[in-house]
């Protein structure tokens, strides 16, 4: 092999070691890119998935899902739960007492009284039946508190061999609990205002159920209108306050057990005399008010109390949110002393009034057409549809007064004074008083009258009769007549 031969090889060799050691290079820093690629992903993954925590950990709601919701009032409520349970239990129960105040009252639709007397009748008699007038009617109200709506269920109760009130069957009223059942509500495809089924599945203590419509009455507290099953009570929108409440009243009692209990301080000199000390006193057996005499300087040490303060601001502060959600005034919750004057605590009871008007006004469709349904049930399982004795739900309606402090105050300010002034009738002050049957008074009213009138007649005759012997007593004496 010449010289140039050799050489050309060498320098074929040495390209071949160049392109060996670029193609090593290139392939290094490839993998360097995608390890950093690499990186960068898993940095950027991390980081969505802390941020995902960290959403997810600082929430202003920890009640978003419906039945965890729902489940918690009733634990709060029951007195089960570890949070919550004073101020739910508290909240339910006056809201239900605010909102039926003193109960349904039915009256009549038609013209007069008298012909709409028989549906009168058989409505007391139904609602004495199933306790409305007393406290079903507010068990009713608590449950729709917990659950943001109601369901009841219309059975027939056979009272034949035991008739009540000559009645020989009555309709009975019975609360169906989502919580224990879970049931559906199902719609018109084309209406979604109209509740045409209820349904549940069985469960190990149930059987599964299916109510048509005519048996059942249904409303809901919350959630959207379009949304049969979709009802959020209201406390459920503070139930994150009420356990911050909660924990901060813990926080309170923990850092006043810490006040209670301050540690004594003994400041020394050398670390001799702090052993000599401690010696000391664990052969005395000290206590704090017996007498000692030492080398150290004592105090009694407490904890810092800067954090109180935040903790009460903390407390007003969710109960002002408590209070503004639910329309609980802050004084029923506890507050006292956030009340200035006896004007701020009169204003502040109209707020739960004002508050609790649209659950009122959806209970009187809920007794409306439970009486209506109550009432076609009755007549078809007595025999009185077909009779020219039945029953008409048209000729009542439902209603339930708002007694209030504003009320009273209308009354006796305005409407009492324009009625001694014949501006108004008394009749229709008399209509505005809660709890008046205005026939009836009437009625009462033309009785004593006419008792009044016969009275005034008799002891008018009675004058008269005494008159007339009076008279007769004084007769002249012929010797007088002469003269």
């Amino acid at each position: 092999m010449s010289i140039f031969d050799r050489r050309k090889t060498q320098q074929l060799q040495e390209m071949a070691r160049t392109v060996s050691v670029v193609e090593k290079e290139k392939t290094e820093l490839q993998e360097q890119v995608r390890l950093k690629d690499r990186r960068v992903q898993e940095l950027l993954v991390d980081n969505i998935l802390a941020l995902r925590v960290q959403q997810q950990k600082y929430v202003g709601n920890d009640y978003r899902d419906y039945t965890i919701a729902v489940q918690a009032i009733s634990d709060k409520y029951n007195g089960k739960a570890e949070w919550g349970v004073l101020q739910v239990g508290t909240i339910v129960d006056l809201r239900a007492a605010f909102i039926l105040g003193e109960g349904i009252s039915v009256n009549y639709a038609t013209d007069t009284k008298a012909e709409a007397e028989a549906e009168l009748q058989w409505a007391k008699d139904f609602i004495e039946y199933n306790a409305l007038d007393s406290e079903m009617a507010q068990e009713l109200a608590k449950e729709s508190e917990i659950e943001g709506k109601v369901a009841l269920r219309l059975f027939w109760d056979d009272l034949s061999d035991a008739p009540w009130r000559g009645h020989t069957g009555m309709v009975s009223v019975r609360y169906l609990s989502w919580c224990s059942k879970h049931y559906k509500v199902i719609v018109d495809p084309q209406d979604y205002l109209s509740y045409q089924r209820l349904t549940w599945n069985a469960t190990s203590t149930a059987p599964a159920g299916d109510v048509p419509e005519e048996e059942f009455v249904y409303r809901k507290f919350g959630g959207r209108i379009y949304d049969a099953n979709d009802a959020q009570p209201k406390i459920m929108k503070c139930l994150t306050q009420i356990d911050r409440l909660d924990h901060a009243l813990r926080d309170l009692r923990e850092i006043n057990h810490m006040f209670a209990s301050q540690t004594p301080d003994f400041e020394c000199e050398t670390p001799q005399q702090a052993a000599q000390l401690l010696q000391f006193i664990a052969d005395k057996n000290w206590k704090i008010g017996k007498a000692i005499a030492h080398v150290g300087k004592f105090s009694l040490v407490g904890p810092d109390t800067s954090g109180v303060a935040n903790l009460l601001l903390e407390i007003e502060m969710n109960v002002k949110m408590i209070s503004g959600t639910t329309g609980i005034p802050i004084h029923y919750l506890g507050l006292l002393d956030l009340l200035r004057n006896r004007a701020t605590g009169d204003n502040t009871r109209e707020l739960v009034m004002a508050a609790t008007t649209r659950e009122r006004s959806i209970w009187v469709g809920v007794y409306d057409e439970l009486l209506d349904k109550a009432m076609t049930l009755y007549n078809l399982k007595s025999g009185e549809g077909q009779k020219t004795t039945a029953l008409d739900p048209e000729a009542i309606d439902v209603d339930i007064p708002l007694i209030s402090q504003d009320h009273w105050s209308n009354i006796e300010k305005v409407l009492i004074p324009a009625a001694l002034g014949d501006i108004i009738s008394k009749e229709y002050v008399a209509s505005v008083i809660p709890g008046i049957d205005l026939d009836e008074e009437m009625a009462r009213r033309e009785e004593r009258e006419a008792s009044e009138l016969e009275a005034a007649k008799t002891e008018l005759e009675s004058i008269r009769l005494q008159g007339v012997g009076v008279n007769s007593d004084k007769k002249v004496k012929p010797s007088q007549q002469e003269e």
